[in-house]
């Protein structure tokens, strides 16, 4: 795998601070294009580093999150894909929800310019070209 490409993703998380996302912001390129799973509240695709930060900043608004089980599944040439567990906490309700993710990314010239969501690996795997597995 391209360490690289995979710290990058990692980074996604390390950096993710609802408070202060500058630096989580850095990772994205400045024309990046953003598209959600099937059924996201916002239809996207969110296109630019600042519609991506909104569309965060948005979701951070009313819950809080926490991410577990981190992995990566797969890494080819640009792209990397992932998969993880996410909690949130709704912050004015408390209602808790889980849902699993996964990612495919397409890292370039050291930052994120294409990314996309989904509800499980191979549709990820897909989005990213790459045979399921």
């Amino acid at each position: 795998m391209s360490a690289e490409n995979v710290e990058i993703i990692m980074q996604t998380f390390s950096r993710f601070d609802p408070d202060d996302l500058e630096e989580w912001a850095a990772l994205w390129h400045p024309d990046a294009r953003v598209t959600p799973p099937d059924g996201w509240p916002e239809p996207g695709p969110f296109v630019g580093r600042e519609a991506i930060v909104r569309e965060l900043k948005r979701m951070t608004e009313w819950a809080e999150y926490g991410y577990e089980d981190v992995e990566v599944v797969a890494e080819s040439g640009e792209w990397v894909v992932i998969t993880w567990h996410w909690h949130a906490r709704g912050l004015a309700s408390g209602v808790e929800a889980d849902f699993d993710f996964a990612n495919a990314s397409r890292i370039r010239d050291g930052q994120i310019i294409e990314s996309h969501f989904r509800r499980d690996r191979n549709e990820a795997l897909e989005a990213a070209g790459l045979e399921r597995r």
